[in-house]
């Protein structure tokens, strides 16, 4: 049976998602002074953000996990959440937080802080500074795929991404953008990604050490976030794209360290989750549950039915596009 989806319906559909108790999602932020990756939002953008939901529609992080644990929550109140460890978010979103008297969730991932480092984030913003658009930067990662893999991979992976229908829920990814991630996590795999990608810095005359400097918090931010009752949540500790698809061991393994590293720093035992790529199942779940997790979030608006370890999240790019319509 074909499914009816004419535009009101779709438009029904969104504002009803939209209506739900939810998070909104961060990451990136910028200051307009240097080159940012894609969607990276700035403080004038974020109180933008904070006006259309309404300040009184705005939970404090402590207030919004109370409700959520005790199923209190009303439609429309919301919280903000900011994904990944990053500097910029200590740097300018907290002044714009603190100057409305918001707190935050801040789903943190843990190698960072130890020295791990995390190519994930490295890649990402050399995509960012060393070329002058991610179309450039995409044109340049394909043809060094073409040239260090076997043809079968470079031809194969393309079709297998024209036939899919690989990240089409964010509309704010352009075709590039979603194939580069389909090649990355489906097509390479995490190891043979950070080979490629290594090459093609060093091509660049750039080097990872680099490119990780000022990127991330330290734990005295993690610290004095939490004196100032932010929440801080488990985001994995190495922040694989494909976390679902690891052994039952490994994913427990990623959120144990996650869980060591937060409690050693601010004293307290997180009780809440971000899903990082939103890649999770139900093994995910119970293991979260074992650790005593309580409240967790995805990384969109799609499931209507969810349990407390999957709150759905509004990326603040489709805030900042519908205002701009």
């Amino acid at each position: 049976m074909v499914r009816w989806t004419s535009y009101v319906k779709v438009d029904a559909e969104k504002e009803m998602r939209m209506k739900m108790s939810h998070g909104i999602m961060f990451h990136h932020f910028c200051d307009g002074n240097s080159q940012n990756a894609i969607g990276a939002v700035s403080p004038e953008q974020l109180e933008e953000v904070i006006a259309t939901y309404g300040l009184d529609n705005i939970l404090p992080a402590v207030e919004w996990f109370e409700q959520a644990t005790n199923d209190n929550l009303k439609d429309n109140q919301v919280c903000i959440t900011l994904d990944d460890s990053l500097r910029s978010q200590v740097e300018l979103a907290l002044p714009v937080l603190e100057k409305y008297g918001l707190t935050a969730f801040w789903f943190i991932y843990s190698s960072v802080f130890e020295e791990q480092g995390s190519k994930f984030e490295i890649f990402r913003h050399f995509s960012a500074v060393c070329f002058e658009s991610f179309d450039q930067f995409f044109d340049a990662f394909m043809n060094h795929v073409k040239k260090n893999e076997r043809s079968s991979v470079f031809s194969e992976g393309r079709q297998a991404f024209i036939d899919s229908r690989h990240l089409k829920e964010y509309n704010f990814y352009s075709d590039k953008e979603r194939e580069y991630r389909y090649f990355r996590d489906k097509i390479l795999g995490r190891e043979k990604f950070e080979t490629l990608m290594d090459g093609l810095v060093t091509e660049c005359g750039s080097s990872c050490d680099d490119l990780s400097k000022g990127l991330w918090m330290d734990n005295n931010d993690l610290l004095d976030l939490t004196k100032k009752d932010h929440i801080i949540g488990l985001h994995s500790y190495s922040h694989p794209t494909e976390l679902s698809s690891l052994s039952h061991v490994d994913q427990r393994d990623e959120y144990q360290k996650n869980i060591e590293h937060i409690e050693k720093v601010t004293g307290r035992r997180p009780k809440v989750v971000a899903h990082p790529v939103n890649s999770y199942g139900p093994g995910t779940l119970k293991i979260l549950g074992a650790m005593g997790v309580e409240i967790g979030f995805r990384s969109n608006m799609f499931k209507i039915d969810f349990g407390p370890l999957e709150y759905p999240r509004e990326d603040c790019v489709n805030i900042m596009q519908k205002n701009s319509v």
